[in-house]
């Protein structure tokens, strides 16, 4: 009898102590839709540039909202510190079969949800599916690019998922790691809030959303993330104009802020410490090579050597170093800084176009945006008139033609004009996005502007995309880069620029490839 009242108290003590562990854990996993516990002051105020509207990754589609996106989600891979390299995040490792159909992803286990839901392959195909036909919305940007090579999915078992290809894809593992659309979700969160998941969104990552106010999102740390929890406990992203950005920086408002370019000179340095380095966006002056005067590659050589690159750096960015030598920024795959193109100046562009049979030169028409953009902050039409100015002393005299940002893309597709001032922004950070969009001639009257055509560019291509080695893809890219700049089918101007200000206190900080800022390992100084 004794015996059994043990036994009995010993069971009652241990679950006792379960209930205790349980609700312990509990504490820090708040349940979707909970009231949750915001401290009256926050930790950390991030002075972003552009408002955030929407924390669905399948509906986000500018940087502030990626910048919240990648603290509250994770995808199964991710960029590794500074670099586009690759490495697990929520898959572990992965297998990909020797044609490049099959992609098998094994998922790391014991990680929940913000919502306590575990993470399964079931969420991960949930992720994908609800953005490709027949579930794709209209608002779902960047589902098409991300998962349209994906043929069908197969959960294996509950801890791997294997996608199936269409057709080999390698740039497909760097979609894997976008801010946008690849991120994982809580199923059992989608399901309770619906329409209603972009302002409720549930990760598991190192942050989860705790509130809004007003327009500004407020994180707080996840006490059960599977990684090293966070040090820093909440994080507000406070939308703001340059003036206002600057001025809550130098005020200790705010600990980070994005910065404009040249706003760097107006910082408090003895708070605040400046980081800038290129950001992968490409500025170029494109030229209509399907029809006189650039059908021939070499009035577009002249051109080129007619342009002072560095003195544009110099304009736009205050950082003659940002002058573009090729199509692939630095960081990117292939990128290669030995590259150069036609240069010589404008006496030689002069010279050389009377050689080629245009002894008066030549007329030509320039359209153009007349906004800022990311890879030029100063603007389309300013942009424009420094390049006439530079063009006249090769005898290449301009007519500049300024449009509105929808009507320029108008404009584009009409070829209203024999030349124009573009730009890309890098999507994933595989150099495919750059060379395939810009250059191969499946993309004429898309995204390939110049309507460039070169077979063996295409060949080099392609094989890129098939080949799952990255230094057999760098020397294609290489090889590929090396024809481009002969052909000359646009003249590369500058890489775009990341700037921060940050507060001398701050610590840790990671900035992505893509110029998102990550907390999870960042601390505050006393």
């Amino acid at each position: 009898m004794r015996n059994k009242l043990y036994q009995i108290a010993f069971l009652l003590l241990f679950l006792s102590f379960f209930s205790v562990v349980i609700n312990h854990n509990k504490e820090h996993l708040p349940a979707a839709g909970e009231k949750k516990e915001v401290p009256g002051q926050i930790d950390l105020t991030y002075a972003v540039a552009e408002p955030v509207k929407s924390l669905d990754p399948a509906e986000a589609n500018n940087l502030s909202e990626a910048k919240v996106l990648a603290n509250i989600f994770e995808g199964l891979v991710r960029f590794k510190p500074n670099s586009t390299e690759i490495e697990p995040c929520l898959a572990t490792n992965w297998e990909v079969s020797p044609d490049g159909l099959y992609w098998t992803f094994y998922l790391r286990r014991d990680v929940y949800f913000h919502d306590t839901t575990p993470f399964t392959a079931e969420a991960v195909k949930l992720s994908v599916e609800r953005q490709l036909p027949p579930h794709k919305k209209d608002n779902m940007i960047y589902g098409s690019f991300t998962f349209g090579m994906v043929k069908s999915m197969e959960i294996l078992d509950d801890y791997t998922i294997k996608f199936n290809l269409r057709s080999p894809y390698s740039p497909f593992l760097r979609n894997l790691a976008m801010p946008w659309a690849a991120p994982i979700i809580s199923p059992a969160a989608v399901k309770k809030f619906g329409e209603e998941f972009n302002k409720n969104p549930v990760g598991t990552g190192p942050y989860y959303l705790a509130e809004w106010r007003d327009n500004t999102p407020v994180l707080v740390a996840n006490g059960r993330y599977w990684g090293q929890k966070p040090r820093i406990q909440s994080v507000a992203f406070s939308p703001g104009s340059q003036e206002q950005r600057l001025n809550s920086l130098n005020s200790g408002a705010s600990g980070i802020a994005d910065l404009a370019a040249r706003q760097a000179e107006h910082i408090n340095a003895e708070k605040v410490s400046v980081i800038c380095r290129p950001s992968p966006s490409l500025g170029y002056l494109g030229m209509f090579n399907n029809r006189p005067p650039f059908n021939s590659s070499r009035a577009r050589r002249a051109v080129c050597m007619a342009i002072d690159r560095g003195a544009i750096a110099q304009e736009l960015f205050g950082d003659p170093s940002l002058a573009a030598n090729s199509i692939l920024p630095p960081k990117i795959l292939g990128y290669n800084r030995e590259l150069e193109p036609y240069s010589g100046g404008a006496q030689r562009a002069r010279s050389l176009l009377k050689n080629y049979g245009y002894p008066d030169g030549l007329d030509i028409t320039l359209i153009t945006y007349n906004t800022v953009r990311p890879y030029n902050p100063l603007g389309g039409t300013e942009l424009a008139g420094i390049i006439k100015k530079q063009l006249a002393e090769a005898n290449i005299r301009v007519t500049v033609k300024s449009y509105p940002w929808h009507e320029f893309k108008s404009a584009l597709r009409k070829q209203e004009g024999d030349a124009f001032l573009f730009g890309w922004v890098g999507d994933n950070l595989d150099p495919d996005n750059f060379l395939y969009t810009l250059l191969a001639s499946d993309a004429v009257s898309q995204t390939n502007l110049t309507h460039y055509k070169n077979s063996e560019v295409d060949r080099l291509i392609s094989a890129a995309q098939q080949e799952h080695d990255e230094k057999i893809r760098q020397r294609l890219y290489y090889h590929a880069q090396q024809i481009v700049l002969q052909d000359t089918p646009m003249v590369f101007l500058t890489y775009g620029q990341d700037c921060f200000g940050v507060a001398k206190n701050l610590q840790g900080v990671e900035i992505n490839p893509f110029g998102i800022p990550l907390f999870r390992n960042a601390y505050i100084q006393k």
